[in-house]
């Protein structure tokens, strides 16, 4: 994996750069005071760890105490990676003997943040949750989709997502995630976000070295699925009290440390019906939870804890066999990616309005008219400028105004309930039955694409078929799509990955 990265020229920003290095050690100086000599001292000694580089920063820091004097400790002193450690731990310990709790009237929780959700409804932005179920049952399948859903921002099951950068940790059957991975992309029409990453070497949730270390690489905020529990805590027993203990302090450590998510893929116990295999201890520190089931060939998932949500809504799925290519030997190699169950209801739905419907109409109109597909025939979106004048034109509205007004919000909602998504001003179908949706509206885009070209071969100089995204068509070679402002003209084109951007701590 690493090697095909250097090739490729991803960065996912596992690296600080050194004006990344000079931001951070500025900002953990501020929570220090130059209070005394041996403070200094220290300090200079943790910061000599790197060279010369930080000296600046270090007498910018010790101004206070004396420049010139910080100058002298400076030169005569060693450096010693873990003074920086003991100057933090006796500071903050000062801090809270002066003031350890704080009385918060009632009337101050209105200027508190409210709940943000990494997918609404069912997981929240920061804390600690698990995907559970017995083996068979799909979940590490469910937990690459939930993976991918998160690092592009594309709703999950019809709940909308808020996207973040992705670190997945596989532990179980590394071989097998180049295979899932396949799938999911040629089952998506696209290539997964720069946003997920994956760590394949082994880890252990007990080792403050690896929580450590594996926290070290992450953008602040990030979301870290680690598949699975079991093999993240090995001779540790999960049905002790003790163990247990160490297992929960060593993942909300690595999630205090990268202040976001941390997912636990698990396995319920012998009995499903009793839950989560393990002291129920780890259930109690859930902050949500997402029991995977399967009767037979029928697969679903449900909320199964949410402390500040709704539980017990059940999704249908199914795991779709794909082709992914061939081995040595000439056979097939096939890999499963999730699918929503379509065959009947998951959950109850609020019917469209009148206007929603209008606005999902009129998409599916102009989706097959001017939508765009790649060589292959995939779907690749339609943009809003095609969009709209569909929606213009059935809108029963008496003046453009009303139209406009009409047309904002259909949108708004349409993406609101999960069921249209949307990247720089180009839209796809979301939910349930999307998938199979945005096939049939590819294969009327084709074969009108593919009756151009027999015109043409024929000698047929009719006027071509519209530009199949935005109404600046130029010189667009025909099969291929053409995205306003996007030079690539290819919407598959993987973004600048999240990782290469690593937020400020």
């Amino acid at each position: 994996m690493t090697d095909h990265m250097a090739h490729e020229g991803v960065d996912f920003g596992f690296m600080p750069s050194l004006e990344e290095e000079r931001t951070t050690i500025r900002r953990v100086l501020t929570h220090l005071e130059p209070k005394t000599k041996d403070d200094v001292r220290m300090v200079a000694a943790a910061l000599k760890t790197h060279g010369p580089k930080f000296e600046d920063i270090f007498l910018e820091w010790a101004t206070r105490y004396g420049r010139y004097k910080a100058k002298g400790l400076w030169e005569r002193t060693k450096a010693d990676p873990d003074a920086m450690d003991e100057v933090i731990e006796r500071q903050l310990a000062a801090e809270c003997r002066k003031k350890r709790f704080e009385a918060l009237p009632v009337y101050a929780l209105e200027t508190l943040p409210s709940l943000r959700w990494c997918i609404k409804g069912v997981f929240p932005s920061v804390g600690l949750v698990a995907i559970y179920g017995p083996s068979g049952s799909g979940k590490s399948f469910l937990a690459i989709a939930l993976a991918a859903s998160i690092a592009e921002g594309s709703p999950f099951f019809g709940h909308i997502t808020r996207p973040a950068s992705v670190l997945y940790v596989g532990l179980e059957g590394e071989g097998g995630y180049r295979g899932r991975v396949a799938a999911w992309q040629r089952i998506s029409g696209r290539g997964m976000s720069g946003g997920l990453a994956l760590v394949l070497q082994p880890f252990c949730l007990t080792d403050p070295q690896d929580v450590a270390d594996l926290a070290a690489i992450c953008p602040v905020g990030c979301v870290i699925i680690i598949d699975t529990l079991n093999r993240a805590a090995p001779d540790m027993d999960e049905n002790s009290s003790r163990d247990m203990g160490a297992i929960i302090e060593g993942a909300k450590k690595l999630q205090r440390l990268i202040t976001g998510l941390v997912v636990l893929v698990a396995h319920t116990g012998k009995d499903s019906s009793k839950g989560l295999r393990g002291h129920s201890s780890l259930f109690a520190a859930l902050d949500a939870a997402v029991l995977v089931s399967r009767e037979g060939d029928v697969r679903s998932w449900k909320v199964d804890k949410a402390k500040d949500g709704k539980d017990g809504e059940t999704h249908r799925f199914v795991l779709q066999v794909v082709e992914v290519g061939t081995d040595e030997d000439g056979d097939v190699i096939t890999s499963c990616v999730v699918v929503p169950d379509t065959s009947q209801p998951t959950t109850y739905e609020k019917p469209l309005t009148t206007n929603q419907k209008l606005g999902l109409q009129s998409f599916h109109e102009a989706a097959s008219e001017h939508g765009g597909i790649d060589e292959q025939g995939n779907f690749l979106g339609l943009h809003l400028s095609n969009w709209r004048p569909a929606f213009y034109r059935l809108s029963s509205a008496d003046s453009d105004t009303a139209k406009k007004k009409a047309f904002e919000r259909a949108r708004k909602d349409l993406i609101e309930r999960g069921r249209l998504a949307v990247k720089d001003n180009v839209y796809r179908l979301a939910g349930d039955g999307s998938a199979l949706a945005e096939q049939c509206i590819a294969e009327v885009l084709k074969a009108t694409r593919d009756k151009t070209t027999r015109q043409r071969q024929f000698g047929d100089m009719s006027p071509a078929t519209p530009s199949l995204l935005g109404d600046d068509s130029d010189n667009t070679p025909s099969g291929v799509s053409h995205v306003p402002g996007d030079t690539t003209n290819n919407l598959s084109a993987t973004r600048a990955p999240m990782w290469a951007a690593k937020p400020e701590r």
